[in-house]
């Protein structure tokens, strides 16, 4: 007699076996995917699951709920996206033109975005759309960007007489702000609003200012 084995109906077959760490990444990179297609607040354990192709314990193994997905998720793609932005400072600014580095910062910062799109808009959601102790953490990483282009606009301004007149703290965090929302037409207009179009106005800005000084 031979027996021929079904999957009862409705019932969902068995996902592929993995390593927890391998399985955590696969969730992980499940949630961002239902980010970028219904938002943030469709993340949720069973969302993931169904998305997945796994059970809802399979989640809980890795997560205690959508609120530690979320914290998890969105840390990984914060310090993958503090990378990139770090990777477009100088380490040596001795004898760089201010002009030119912000330019190379704003046009890296630009075409990290359109290059991992769904990295980003987790990155750059309005801060209010995310759970309190990812908003610590994305605040943390914004105040170290902050801090980075203070130093360096404080180091182009050493010589001039009225330095000590500006803010460069604000300055530091309207560039970041300027930064994020060209990011955010990068992401929500491509076509119109390509990096070289918003590296072109970054550098006008710059130079605006930098003329002030010189």
């Amino acid at each position: 007699m031979i027996c021929i084995h079904t999957t009862a109906p409705g019932k969902r077959p068995y996902a592929p076996r993995m390593a927890p760490d391998q399985r955590r990444e696969q969730l992980l990179d499940t949630a961002l995917e239902i980010i970028n297609t219904a938002g943030v607040a469709a993340v949720s354990v069973d969302a993931v699951a169904k998305a997945a192709g796994v059970t809802r314990p399979v989640v809980y193994g890795q997560f205690t709920d959508a609120n530690h997905i979320l914290r998890d998720l969105l840390r990984r793609e914060g310090d993958r996206a503090l990378a990139e932005v770090n990777a477009t400072l100088p380490a040596d600014i001795t004898d760089a033109d201010p002009v030119d580095t912000f330019t190379h910062v704003a046009h890296g910062f630009f075409t990290a975005v359109v290059a991992n799109p769904q990295r980003w808009r987790s990155i750059l959601l309005p801060v209010d759309g995310i759970p309190p102790p990812v908003r610590t953490h994305k605040q943390r990483a914004e105040a170290t960007i902050r801090t980075r282009f203070a130093e360096i606009t404080r180091w182009f301004l050493r010589d001039h007489p009225d330095a000590d007149t500006i803010d460069v703290d604000l300055l530091a965090h309207l560039l970041l702000n300027a930064m994020e929302e060209g990011g955010r037409l990068a992401l929500n207009d491509p076509d119109t609003y390509p990096p070289d179009r918003l590296t072109a106005m970054a550098r006008f800005l710059v130079e605006t200012f930098f003329h002030r000084f010189r």
